[in-house]
C-alpha cells in the first residue's frame, strides 16, 4: 500500500469513528489542525528516507491529499531537505507551514506555505526562518554575519503571500516582545495533549475531559525471545466504565509516548505508527 487510505483498524470503532492508513512502512510523525476542520500531517518512510504530507477531513477521515512532496530547492523543483529533513511549524487559514533545516544543524531554515486541500505550494521563503505565528503576520528572521559576528535580521511576513510587510531590524527587543505575545500552538489549535505519569505497573499517559478519561498504558513485557518489548494500550473510560479499548502498539522497542491527543471532542491516536484513528467523544 503506497498511498494512504481509509481502512479498518482491526478494532470495532464507535459510531462516528474512522481510521486512515498512511501506507506500508510509514511513520505518522506530526499532526496539525486548521480552523476549517482540515487535519494536516507529516509521515516518514525511514527505509526509503523520504517524507511527505497529507490532508484529511478531521470529522470523517476523508483523504483530500496524500504523498505531497514539499519542493523548494533550486528553482523550487528540488525536494526540501532532500525529501527527508522537513517538519511542520504552524497553520494559518487553510495553509500548512513547513520548514527545512540548516545543513548539519537542528536549526530550522526556510518557510514553505502549502495549500494541501488543493495540493499546491502557496509560497516559499527558503531565505528566512520561522519564529512565531502572530495571527495576521508571521515573525521570521534571517541569520547573517556582520563584522565577524553572527546576528539576526527580523521581519514580519504576510502569511498568505510570504511577502515582507515590515522590516524590524536587528534589535531583539521588539522581536522578543512580539514572540512573547504569540499564542502557543497547542492553545492556538485547540489541542489537548496527555500528561505523563507512573502507576505500580509502569508508564501511563492521561487526558481528562469532564467525566471521561483517555489513558494509554505502556507496559514492558517479556517472552517470545523479545527483549525490552513494550505494549501500549489505549482505554477510554466514563468514570469506572470502559467504553473503548485498542492496542496502539505491541512488541515495540520503545513505548509509543505522546501518540494521542484530543481536539474538538475528538480523540486522535496513532496505531502501530502507520495508522491514524479518530473517535467521536461527544
Amino acid at each position: 500500500m503506497a498511498n494512504g487510505s481509509i481502512v479498518s483498524s482491526g478494532q470495532s470503532l464507535p459510531e462516528g469513528g474512522w481510521s486512515w492508513h498512511g501506507g506500508s512502512g510509514a511513520m505518522i510523525w506530526q499532526l496539525m489542525f486548521a480552523d476549517s476542520g482540515l487535519l494536516f500531517g507529516l509521515k516518514r518512510f525511514p527505509e526509503q528516507r523520504r517524507a511527505s504530507l497529507f490532508c484529511l477531513d478531521s470529522e470523517t477521515g476523508r483523504m483530500l491529499c496524500d504523498d505531497f512532496v514539499l519542493t523548494g530547492g533550486a528553482d523550487f523543483a528540488e525536494p526540501v531537505g532532500d525529501g527527508w529533513m522537513i517538519g511542520l511549524e504552524t497553520t494559518h487559514s487553510n495553509l500548512l507551514f513547513c520548514h527545512g533545516f540548516q545543513p548539519g544543524s537542528p536549526e530550522h531554515q526556510g518557510i514553505w506555505a502549502v495549500d494541501l486541500a488543493e495540493g499546491t505550494l502557496a509560497w516559499g521563503r527558503p531565505d528566512v526562518a520561522f519564529a512565531a505565528n502572530l495571527g495576521e503576520s508571521v515573525l521570521a528572521y534571517k541569520s547573517r554575519v556582520f563584522a565577524g559576528f553572527p546576528e539576526r535580521d527580523y521581519f514580519l511576513i504576510d502569511p498568505l503571500t510570504g511577502r515582507e510587510v515590515e522590516h524590524i531590524g536587528t534589535d531583539p527587543e521588539r522581536f522578543n516582545a512580539l514572540r512573547n505575545e504569540a499564542v502557543g500552538e497547542e492553545e492556538r489549535q485547540g489541542v489537548v495533549l496527555p500528561s505523563a505519569g507512573m502507576d505500580e505497573f509502569g508508564h501511563l499517559e492521561t487526558i481528562r475531559l469532564g467525566g471521561s478519561t483517555v489513558t494509554v498504558m505502556h507496559r514492558l513485557v517479556s517472552g517470545g525471545g523479545t527483549e525490552n518489548a513494550w505494549n501500549s494500550v489505549l482505554a477510554l473510560n466514563a468514570g469506572d466504565r470502559l467504553l473503548f479499548e485498542d492496542t496502539m502498539g505491541q512488541a515495540g522497542a520503545a513505548p509509543l509516548f505522546n501518540n494521542f491527543l484530543v481536539r474538538d471532542q475528538r480523540l486522535y491516536y496513532i496505531k502501530e505508527r502507520e495508522m491514524l484513528v479518530s473517535i467521536d467523544l461527544s
